[in-house]
């Protein structure tokens, strides 16, 4: 009888020990993230030659680093209110665009949508390509950013829909896409899917809640998933064995021209016009690159879907789109340090992309 209660003993300190290592474990995978956060380490994108003279530059890549999101639902997510010195973004989760002092209610509304590089990463919210629009308009339009970071085409439809469903009426309708569309074409993930496919299907898995690994393991499991997206996120060499098949490319191909379709469709029956953008990327054109260190995997994602996208465009179904989208793959063409990622670009970038728009709606818009 001594014998079992001395084994009973020696298991349930075994069985204890177990669970305080986990939970030690645990905390300072907790600790360590908040640390992370707390200490918020410097952005290098602040100290590229893009930001040379702008003094804004290190507020706005902290502040930057300090915004979060939340589910939502058809959309997947948008950011938090947020208030700061370069950023600023509203209950809605929209981020907040200075308008020309001289527009008024009057004054057309053209809405634009997208994913970061139109959201602005990299800008503060008075550089940001909805904002530059509005000061190059002079009052002749108001404007409004309805982009968030790693929208699709798809998304940037759906969530366009449920704000005219709540009352938004815009005149022109700018849609500018392509890089998140291509960044689909990772593993893992679908056509007409979004990149948090994988961390929300791991959150919906279907797991007991009050499972052990949701109880001791989920911190250790969360650590797990950031480092393997932020390895999967810097890998520099190309990996072409996981080169989608054609099949895979034509449709994620689709999946952006049909979010376009949509929108137009959706921008037309309330009187709007639709204007799409195939936004510049990295992998296109010949901009000057000798300052960066890119990620060689997402730019072949953009070589891939980017001419399937073009082919696309000259077939029957989508020669009344073609019609209203505008092609931006080589407007960076220059030895101008533009770019500060695989997606984004500084202050100068945003100011060119805003006055060809400009130029477009005044031509081939205004103009009927």
């Amino acid at each position: 009888m001594q014998i079992m209660i001395k084994l009973l003993k020696l298991v349930l300190i075994n069985i204890l020990v177990f669970l305080g290592v986990l939970i030690l474990l645990n905390l300072a995978v907790i600790s360590v993230y908040k640390l992370y956060f707390l200490i918020n380490l410097p952005d290098h994108r602040r100290e590229l030659p893009n930001y040379k003279n702008i003094s804004w530059a290190c507020t706005h890549f902290k502040e930057f680093g300090e915004l979060r999101s939340e589910y939502r639902s058809y959309v997947g997510w948008r950011r938090f209110p947020y208030k700061g010195q370069t950023i600023n973004i509203d209950k809605q989760g929209i981020r907040i665009t200075p308008q020309s002092e001289s527009a008024t209610e009057k004054s057309p509304l053209v809405v634009f949508t997208g994913g970061s590089a139109m959201w602005g990463t990299g800008a503060d919210d008075a550089n940001t390509i909805p904002a530059l629009f509005a000061k190059i308009a002079q009052g002749r339009y108001r404007v409004i950013n309805l982009a968030d970071s790693g929208y699709t085409a798809f998304q940037g439809y759906l969530f366009l829909k449920l704000q005219m469903i709540n009352g938004l009426k815009p005149d022109i309708v700018v849609s500018y896409d392509g890089v998140n569309d291509a960044t689909i074409l990772q593993p893992g993930l679908r056509p007409f899917g979004h990149q948090r496919d994988e961390q929300i299907r791991e959150a919906m898995s279907g797991k007991d809640t009050l499972s052990f690994s949701n109880i001791f393991l989920y911190s250790l499991k969360y650590a797990f998933y950031k480092y393997k997206n932020y390895k999967k996120d810097t890998v520099i060499k190309a990996n072409n064995s996981n080169e989608p098949s054609p099949e895979r490319i034509e449709q994620t191909a689709k999946a952006l021209l049909e979010g376009w379709l949509s929108t137009k469709d959706l921008a037309e029956k309330q009187g709007a016009d639709f204007i799409g953008i195939l936004q510049p990327n990295p992998a296109m054109g010949k901009p000057n690159l000798t300052y960066l260190k890119l990620n060689k995997d997402l730019l072949n994602y953009d070589k891939l879907l980017y001419p399937a996208v073009l082919k696309l465009l000259q077939t029957p179904k989508y020669k009344d789109l073609a019609n209203k989208v505008i092609i931006l793959t080589d407007i960076f063409d220059s030895k101008e340090p533009i770019y500060i990622d695989e997606y984004h670009v500084s202050p100068n970038g945003n100011k060119i992309v805003a006055q060809k728009i400009y130029d477009y709606i005044i031509n081939s818009v205004d103009s009927r």
